[in-house]
């Protein structure tokens, strides 16, 4: 048995997108609490946050810290100002623990087998303070909120259900499979710095993310 750390982003006084009354704290939760529930019993599964409440980037660290997770899994919807942007993706750091970027591989494996008429953007890399961890560790992002089509469909239960059942899919199929001796993502390019909304403060208003961040 395995202890998952699942981080759904944002939170609070912190809603992340904003899109027809749509945040993205919520569709995050909602996504979280699903791979929760495809996790249980055979793993042990922590969240950072449970309700609505804000949870500050050390914080979220801590809590897998504390206890003693084994993957650290942050769950996030995009947004950009091209409304075409669509797709799924998984974020690791660069120099990120080894496991990290064979847990994105996974995750992203999981996601396009149970949404095959969705783009599949890949693993990245980005420098994300949430990832700065010693476990395997990545970041997904479920969809576009800014996307017509897949905000319709984030706004579907049924939708954040399979979301979540895909990201515990993808942790599971990860811990079955031995660990590669070093992190090699296959990146398409870098993400910068600037991209990482909550981590950064930004992407907490309904207008398309302000200049600096990471284009879609």
């Amino acid at each position: 048995m395995a202890t998952i750390c699942l981080d759904p982003g944002h939170g609070g006084h912190d809603p992340g997108a904003l899109r027809d009354g749509m945040a993205e704290k919520d569709v995050t939760l909602s996504i979280a609490r699903a791979a929760r529930d495809r996790l249980i019993p055979a793993h042990s599964v922590v969240l950072t946050r449970d309700t609505d409440v804000a949870v500050a980037l050390a914080e979220r660290r801590g809590i897998a810290d504390a206890a003693g997770a084994d993957l650290f899994v942050s769950i996030h919807v995009n947004a950009s100002a091209r409304p075409a942007a669509a797709g799924f993706e998984v974020l690791v750091r660069s120099e990120a623990q080894p496991g990290s970027a064979a847990l994105a591989r996974a995750v992203a494996n999981a996601l396009a087998a149970r949404f095959p008429d969705r783009r599949n953007r890949g693993v990245r890399t980005a420098l994300l303070a949430v990832l700065r961890q010693e476990r395997p560790s990545c970041l997904v992002e479920c969809f576009f909120l800014s996307n017509e089509d897949e905000r319709r469909l984030l706004a579907r239960p049924a939708t954040r259900v399979a979301l979540g059942e895909a990201i515990g899919d993808g942790c599971v199929e990860f811990l079955r499979a031995p660990v590669p001796p070093a992190p090699v993502p296959s990146v398409r390019r870098p993400v910068p710095a600037g991209a990482g909304r909550e981590r950064t403060g930004r992407r907490t208003a309904p207008s398309p993310r302000p200049p600096g961040s990471r284009p879609a």
